[in-house]
């Protein structure tokens, strides 16, 4: 930063210093080549003469051509350089315009012109200056009828009005130096559009042509704009001169419309022979242009439709095939244990333990299908919400309290931390109740045995936060979004009690409540969120 601020402020200084000279020297120059000529003048003119031989007369003069050389480089390079600096950047790099820059360029050049004529009239002004002056008289030893007939082209004005003679020489050098600062800004200002490249635009002629074309190109009367164009092609056309530049503009443009098109027509046939990530290229806000973004669109809308469908169906298939494991396996020890009590009959020793399995078995197959049962109403919506004040503190502890049993298996400790101070929020109880239990069975099956689980309760703007972090007992390597659908978990060989559906219950319950529902994982660290609107 101060890097580009001192080179910043060093450009800048250059361009004051060089704007500055160029002013200076272009007036000195001015004064100094009106002086030169009347002393040639009195030298070899009819209305006066110098008292010296041509020699002792050029010897004497030299000094005045060495002023008058030297200004004249000091103007070149202090204009070339003012040129060079001018033009204030942005944080982009891009040149910012004043209010004069804003003017027409054309306007400017005409403002140009006019000022160059009052020069022509200054220098009326500048020339009585030199000759009212004794000490022009007096350095070079003019004398005849300088003073008396060379007045005479300038009438009256040259002995009365230019009295005091300081006052005149002040007049004189403020005049020359208003009229060569204003050519300066002009000349500068062009130069700044020059450098934007927007010299054409900044013209009445390339204004209409510019904004013209932008609003034909943003048009999508494709056949009134062809029309209008054809006509005016026609019109153009009368003539030699419009003729050749037709032909021109034909050669320039179209060209650049045909590999437009051809690209479009490439891309329309890479979407149709199904590479629907292929891109047409896009440069532009024209007609063509827009239509190439649309058929962008098109294939980008079909790729996602297609991935989505490709997913759909993948979930489809696991899912099947999970539902069918989970149904199957309990299924299956109850067969097997309904045959063993055939064979060996009630009063077996073992009977009571095969009755036992075959009641864990039972009471298994049951959760999942309520679990099923479940999962469908609440991603259908159809379960009543009956949203209303909740204190979430009081929940979390009602559900920690029904699940510490199941927690203690595993010897996880919970460490609840009720970070907010008004835990209130806008849900339902039963199914708040319903998302914390199934947050807290998650990490009574899934956490790491003999670890902690964290419990907090915070504020973020006006939302109040649930949030349940275990470390997993087995490698997380899935996606948070994916661990969220149904009957997905953290263990692919399904192994644990769960349903795999705890979680999506819990998301859908979440949303049908009006809040969110989250899961970050970071490594073996799980974490869960629950977020509802405060009260």
């Amino acid at each position: 930063m101060d890097t580009k601020l001192k080179k910043y402020d060093k450009r800048r200084t250059t361009w004051l210093v060089s704007s500055i000279l160029f002013v200076a020297g272009a007036s000195v120059t001015s004064f100094v080549g009106f002086l030169l000529y009347f002393l040639y003048a009195a030298q070899y003119g009819d209305y006066g003469y110098v008292e010296k031989t041509a020699s002792a007369f050029s010897s004497s003069v030299t000094w005045v051509w060495a002023i008058f050389i030297a200004a004249l480089c000091v103007t070149c390079v202090a204009l070339v350089l003012s040129v060079m600096k001018t033009g204030r950047k942005d944080s982009d790099n891009r040149i910012i315009f004043n209010w004069f820059d804003k003017l027409f360029a054309d306007l400017q050049m005409v403002m140009g012109v006019c000022v160059g004529a009052a020069y022509l009239g200054a220098s009326y002004f500048i020339a009585t200056v030199i000759l009212q002056g004794k000490w022009v008289t007096n350095l070079f030893n003019i004398q005849g009828s300088m003073s008396d007939d060379y007045w005479g082209i300038f009438g009256d004005f040259g002995t009365e009005a230019m009295r005091p003679y300081w006052l005149s020489i002040f007049g004189s050098a403020l005049l020359l130096a208003g009229i060569f600062a204003v050519e300066l800004a002009i000349v500068q200002s062009i130069a700044r559009k020059l450098k934007s490249r927007c010299f054409w635009k900044k013209t009445v002629i390339g204004a209409i042509c510019y904004y013209g074309a932008r609003a034909v190109s943003a048009s999508d009367k494709t056949f009134s704009n062809v029309m209008v164009f054809l006509i005016l092609a026609a019109l153009i056309c009368a003539t030699w001169i419009g003729t050749a530049v037709m032909i021109v503009l034909i050669i320039i443009f179209v060209p650049k419309w045909l590999a437009k098109y051809q690209a479009i027509k490439d891309g329309v046939n890479e979407v149709k022979s199904g590479n629907l990530s292929y891109k047409i290229p896009v440069e532009g806000d024209g007609e063509l242009e827009r239509l190439a973004a649309d058929i962008n669109d098109i294939g980008e809308a079909q790729n996602i439709a297609v991935q989505n469908e490709l997913k759909n169906q993948r979930m489809k298939s696991e899912l099947i095939s999970n539902v069918s494991h989970d149904l199957k396996t309990p299924l299956t020890s109850m067969v097997s244990y309904v045959d063993l009590l055939k064979k060996e009959g009630l009063d077996s020793e073992n009977a009571p333990e095969y009755l036992r399995i075959i009641d864990e078995k039972t009471n298994r197959l049951q959760k999942l299908t309520q679990d099923l049962f479940d999962a469908a109403k609440a991603s259908s919506g159809d379960i009543p919400v009956n949203l209303e004040r909740i204190e979430m503190i009081s929940i979390a502890n009602q559900a920690m309290a029904e699940l510490e049993e199941n927690l203690a298996k595993n010897n996880i400790q919970v460490i609840f931390t009720p970070k907010a101070e008004d835990a209130y929020v806008m849900a339902d109880g039963q199914l708040l109740w319903r998302v914390i239990e199934n947050m807290l069975t998650n990490v009574s099956k899934y956490a790491l045995p003999n670890s902690r689980a964290y419990i907090d309760i915070l504020e973020e703007d006006d939302k109040v936060l649930l949030e349940v972090k275990n470390m997993s007992r087995d490698q997380l390597n899935i996606d948070a979004d994916e661990l969220m659908e149904r009957f997905k978990r953290g263990d692919e060989s399904r192994n644990t009690e769960g349903s795999g559906l705890g979680l999506a219950i819990a998301k859908d319950l979440t949303n049908l409540m009006g809040g969110d529902f989250d899961i970050y994982i970071d490594g073996d660290l799980f974490k869960a969120t629950v977020a509802l609107a405060k009260t």
